[in-house]
């Protein structure tokens, strides 16, 4: 093999080497490794509204999706409505489930308080029948 060949190869295995550890740290950043992550020492909290008009969920999940990610200190968040998991003892009467996690109290009480949040509830608790929230993990 002449240099500019042996040049070549190693390129080429510098690229693929180089392709597996992105690879595998993509693998590993989605949850690949299938190794739960230990929040617990967060804070989470859970929501769960009834709305008046069930027709009305799709709307309010897009709105809370459009502002609840991209309020400084959320560190995970869900919105969906129940899923039938076959199970009978799961509670079914509500319409989307919420759940926002932060790294401490402090930044949930900023959460609180932050105005697109504020504009959020704002516009939706009119259109609540029922609400349920439930905050737990570390003080």
């Amino acid at each position: 093999m002449s240099q500019s060949q042996d040049l070549v190869m190693v390129i080429k295995n510098e690229f693929w080497a180089c392709a597996f550890v992105l690879l595998m740290n993509a693998c590993a950043a989605t949850g690949g490794t299938n190794i739960a992550k230990n929040t617990s020492t967060h804070v989470q909290h859970v929501v769960f509204i009834t709305l008046l008009n069930p027709i009305d969920a799709d709307a309010m999940k897009a709105d809370a999706d459009a502002v609840i990610p991209n309020i400084p200190g959320v560190l995970n968040y869900a919105c969906a409505p129940h899923i039938d998991v076959g199970r009978k003892n799961i509670r079914q009467d509500y319409s989307l489930g919420i759940l926002v996690e932060f790294a401490n109290v402090q930044v949930y009480r900023d959460y609180q308080a932050n105005l697109d949040h504020v504009a959020l509830i704002k516009k939706w608790k009119p259109k609540w029948s029922k609400s349920e929230m439930f905050d737990f993990g570390a003080p």
